[in-house]
């Protein structure tokens, strides 16, 4: 028997590697693990990541280290066989099911329908059971001689294999013009192309067998080491799976909903404060007291009410009440309320805009128009120019529609693009900026199901684009139905 497994051994890559192999799987979803422990995606993703690293180590243990430990009497052959039909068992029959459940969690089911996705929980652990009980764990071993057993799993596989694929692609399809779209479809990439190359490469030797296939599947290293890269890279670029190195945390799945309890609490903490500041400040004033340093007092109260209001409705959830607009009406209402706001800085035009409505929530659109108005002022100076545009595309998908901004000015920073739409991040030094501007109009965005991107160059100006999906029939009829 050591004979035959040394043999096995040598048609494969180095046990060594096999090892580090299984070790940089962990490694991987460790990291995925740590980045977020209390999010429940990540908790499976970690689980399946666990028993897919499983299913490395025991090639390592049975082949590699087994007949070394057989042959200086450390543990039998029977030993040896057990254990690895039991890892093979919990590889085979384990590994699917939670990679299945980080896909519903992927797809927000535990959150849009948590009953629905209690129930999945359970049904998708009973084709191993069944498993089980066919094949008892501790023959899978033997069991892998069986052609009917190896086809079984084959199809096990692919069809959870197949599910996964199909649920990740639909939630990014869905997603495809939110402002996560860049995190998910990284976070995704990393699972899908191991979970399709581990796919193709282990079917040939399940459907026909033979250990002639059986090392077929260490092409896998390449992918994993390659996906490590790629995740390090990442890591160190703008973060991915809601981590960056250095372990500057940040909530990728539910940033608004931190700071939506940040508002909350510091408002709790702040407003009964304020007000017996303001009625002492009106006491000493009936008094006929008045000093600088009381109006200075005042000053700074009014800053913090204006701040904490602010704070309240930009982080607040959107609610979108969609209606079809004319863009045009609403660039001469953003026009018409900026030159009355601001009207010593620069001037506003329209560039172009399509005839064609757009479905939008007017009040919130007008909001964004006006930070993004007040901010391109604010870069272009008096002598500034800012042009607004509204075009819609048609494509084979329905088309889209995207609304432009753009000014002269003295455009954004390198260092600044990447962090211009979180919360609380600003570059400007008045007490007039909140730095929720920005962040409010990705989050407006993505309530409408569509993104925003900045473009700038230093000194030459800086463009912001909202995208809108195209006309939701769908969606405009049910408005029309509620309105009659």
């Amino acid at each position: 028997m050591g004979s035959e497994m040394a043999e096995v051994a040598a048609q494969g890559v180095r046990g060594e590697i096999l090892l580090l192999f299984a070790l940089f799987v962990w490694l991987i979803f460790f990291i995925i693990y740590r980045s977020s422990p209390r999010s429940r995606m990540n908790r499976w993703c970690f689980v399946s990541g666990l028993i897919f690293g499983t299913g490395v180590m025991k090639e390592y243990l049975y082949y590699e280290l087994g007949p070394g430990l057989i042959a200086k009497g450390i543990w039998s052959t029977a030993f040896s066989q057990m254990l690895y039909s039991l890892l093979s068992a919990v590889f085979y029959y384990l590994a699917m099911p939670p990679a299945l459940i980080f896909c519903l969690c992927f797809c927000h089911l535990d959150k849009k329908r948590p009953r629905l996705f209690s129930g999945l929980c359970v049904v998708v652990f009973l084709p191993a059971l069944l498993f089980a009980l066919r094949y008892p764990c501790t023959r899978t071993l033997a069991f892998q001689q069986d052609p009917v057993f190896c086809l079984s799993v084959a199809v096990y596989e692919w069809c959870y294999g197949l599910i996964c694929m199909a649920l990740l692609l639909c939630a990014l399809w869905k997603e495809r013009l939110s402002g996560y779209f860049r995190q998910r479809l990284m976070a995704a990439s990393a699972l899908l192309i191991p979970l399709i190359c581990w796919l193709v490469a282990a079917f040939p030797y399940h459907v026909f067998g033979g250990l002639s296939l059986r090392k077929l599947w260490q092409i896998n290293v390449v992918v994993v080491a390659a996906v490590l890269v790629y995740l390090v890279y990442h890591l160190f670029h703008g973060g991915i799976w809601g981590i960056r190195f250095r372990w500057e945390r940040y909530a990728w799945e539910d940033e608004a909903s931190v700071i939506q309890k940040n508002a909350g609490y510091v408002a709790h903490a702040l407003k009964n404060e304020l007000s017996k500041m303001e009625w002492s400040l009106d006491s000493l004033h009936q008094q006929g007291i008045s000093t600088w340093e009381l109006d200075i007092i005042r000053n700074s109260t009014s800053y913090l009410k204006r701040f904490l209001y602010e704070t309240q409705i930009y982080s607040d959830k959107i609610s979108l009440h969609l209606e079809e607009c004319q863009v045009s009406q609403l660039f001469a209402e953003a026009i018409r309320q900026f030159q009355e706001r601001r009207p010593e800085k620069g001037h506003v035009s329209v560039d172009t805009c399509d005839p064609r409505p757009l479905l939008c929530d007017r009040i919130h659109l007008q909001e964004v128009l006006r930070n993004l108005l007040d901010n391109a002022a604010e870069a272009a100076g008096e002598n500034g120019e800012i042009q607004l545009a509204y075009r819609y595309q048609k494509g084979f998908w329905g088309g889209k529609a995207c609304i432009q901004v753009k000014d002269n000015g003295r455009g954004i920073a390198r260092a600044d693009r990447s962090r211009i739409f979180e919360p609380y991040y600003t570059t400007k030094g008045t007490n007039r900026n909140m730095g929720l501007g920005l962040f409010y109009c990705r989050n407006v965005m993505d309530a409408h199901k569509g993104r925003i991107e900045a473009e700038s160059q230093e000194g030459e100006g800086s463009v912001f684009t909202l995208w809108f999906p195209g006309k939701n029939g769908s969606a405009g009829k049910r408005n029309e139905e509620k309105n009659s």
